[in-house]
C-alpha cells in the first residue's frame, strides 16, 4: 500500500508538514502555503506516480465480463428494493454502486468506502462492451456469488421480511464463520 491509497494519512502528513514550515519560518502565511502544496504533491503527484492497483485501460475477458454481469445484477436488484431493505444486500462486506444516466451506466464494488473495481458502459461509444478503469483483483470476489444469492432471496421476498430477520442474521453470521450461506426460507 502507498502512501497514496490513505486519503487520511495524506491529509495528516501534510498538515504535520505545515504546522512545522509555519514554526520554523514563524509565519501562519508559509504553514498555509506549505499545506496546500502538500495537499497538492500528494493527491495529483503521489496519485499519479502510485495509483495503486491496475488503473486505466484493463482488458474485459469472459472472467472479467461475467464477473462485472454479476456485480451488475447486484446492483440493479439492490437500486430496485425498497430504500430500507438495500443495506442488506451489503451484508457481507460487499458493497455495490449501479447508477444509469441516459446513455451510460457506471459500476463500482469492493469493501465500505473502497472500491476495488470501477467500470463502465457508454452505449453512445461502445455499445454494451464494459470499460475498466479500475480492477484490484482479491479475496473481495469470494463475495459476489453469495451477495448475489441474498440480493435474488431480498427481490422474492421484496426485502427482508420481520420474521426472517433474526434467521438471516444467523446466516450471514454463519457464512462469515464458516464460509457457507444457506438463507431462510
Amino acid at each position: 500500500m502507498t502512501i497514496s491509497s490513505h486519503p487520511g494519512l495524506k491529509l495528516l502528513v501534510a498538515i504535520i508538514v505545515a504546522i512545522a514550515v509555519g514554526i520554523i519560518s514563524d509565519s501562519v502565511g508559509w504553514g498555509i502555503g506549505t499545506f496546500f502544496i502538500s495537499m497538492f504533491i500528494f493527491i495529483w503527484v503521489a496519485s499519479w506516480i502510485f495509483g495503486g492497483p491496475i488503473k486505466g485501460k484493463v482488458e474485459v475477458n469472459d472472467e472479467l465480463e461475467e464477473l462485472l454481469n454479476k456485480l451488475e445484477a447486484i446492483g440493479n436488484i439492490k437500486n430496485t428494493l425498497p430504500l430500507n431493505a438495500r443495506g442488506w444486500c451489503n451484508s457481507l462486506g460487499l458493497f455495490v454502486q449501479f447508477r444509469i444516466s441516459a446513455n451510460m451506466t457506471r459500476l463500482q464494488a469492493g469493501e465500505q468506502n473502497h472500491s476495488q473495481i470501477d467500470a463502465w458502459q457508454d452505449f453512445l461509444e461502445s455499445g454494451t462492451e464494459w470499460k475498466v478503469k479500475k480492477y484490484n483483483a482479491g479475496d473481495w470476489e469470494k463475495l459476489i456469488d453469495p451477495t448475489f444469492e441474498i440480493a435474488n432471496w431480498l427481490i422474492a421476498y421484496g426485502g427482508l421480511p420481520k420474521e426472517y430477520e433474526e434467521s438471516f442474521n444467523r446466516a450471514v453470521q454463519s457464512f462469515k464463520r464458516e464460509g457457507h450461506l444457506e438463507l431462510p426460507s
